[in-house]
């Protein structure tokens, strides 16, 4: 651990997203408090022999303190710990045996990089231009559980549309003002009712334990409920393996088609 002044020097006028303490009198000043959430999450005390996998990381608030209750934690954003604030936090608290993965969440595969017990994917899909594969991929690295937290539309909605598993893409804030914004980020992509992002979740093969929306904000907590070779994923981003046909062309048997 460095010396405070040198920590908080380091810190101070960054344009930091988690508002909280790295180290006893660090502290980020962020735009959002991060512990709310946390807190939301349930996730036990004792993390000791836990995977998890924090999805858009962001400055790490999520994965230092998962590592901070004993979890094994890999981080993942895209981008590099070294421009996200996440190599700074690592550096003023330790916390260096957290891997991070430089990648966008529509490029990670378990093949690639694993399955956890536990995965984040919080504040991220509205932020991606293919919120299904976004939420594919977070749910093929979960082994058990998967916590989402996401923008929800239900409260601009009429009443008959909440209901409805709906999603609104939003258009970039930069170039079309006139179509509004949210939060005047140009990185929101799509708005997500709660039906419609509990319905996606039961897709990729988990089943909802715990829903809440709150204003604009919506937190699912979800538990896998079948293997993803039982969920239609291969329609959507697989191709079907070629057969080999030897003999005549002109024999119907030798044509195999699905």
């Amino acid at each position: 651990m460095i010396d405070t002044d040198v920590a908080r020097r380091l810190v101070d006028g960054k344009p930091w997203h988690h508002d909280f303490e790295i180290v006893p009198g660090v502290r980020t000043q962020g735009t959002y408090d991060p512990l709310p959430m946390w807190n939301e999450l349930q996730l036990p005390e004792n993390l000791e022999g836990t995977s998890l996998a924090d999805v858009g990381a962001s400055n790490g608030f999520f994965s230092f303190q998962a590592r901070k209750r004993g979890a094994r934690v890999v981080a993942f954003d895209y981008r590099h710990k070294r421009n996200s604030g996440f190599g700074l936090a690592q550096h003023i608290n330790g916390l260096h045996d957290i891997e991070h993965h430089h990648v966008n969440v529509l490029d990670i595969t378990p093949d690639q990089y694993g399955q956890y017990d536990v995965v984040l994917a919080l504040g991220l899909l509205y932020h991606t231009s293919d919120p299904y594969l976004a939420l594919a991929n977070c749910a093929a690295l979960a082994r058990k559980r998967l916590l989402i937290e996401s923008y929800c539309i239900d409260a601009s909605l009429p009443e008959p549309l909440q209901a409805e598993p709906t999603m609104r893409f939003i258009a970039d804030a930069e170039r079309f003002p006139e179509h509004g914004h949210v939060n005047n980020d140009r990185s929101n992509f799509w708005g997500f009712t709660s039906v419609c992002l509990r319905r996606m979740t039961e897709d990729v093969g988990f089943a909802v334990r715990r829903e809440h929306v709150r204003g604009d904000r919506l937190f699912i907590d979800a538990e896998r409920a079948v293997d993803r070779k039982a969920t239609r994923l291969w329609l959507a981003y697989d191709v079907r393996t070629a057969i080999a046909a030897d003999g005549d062309p002109d024999d119907p048997g030798h044509w195999t088609m699905f």
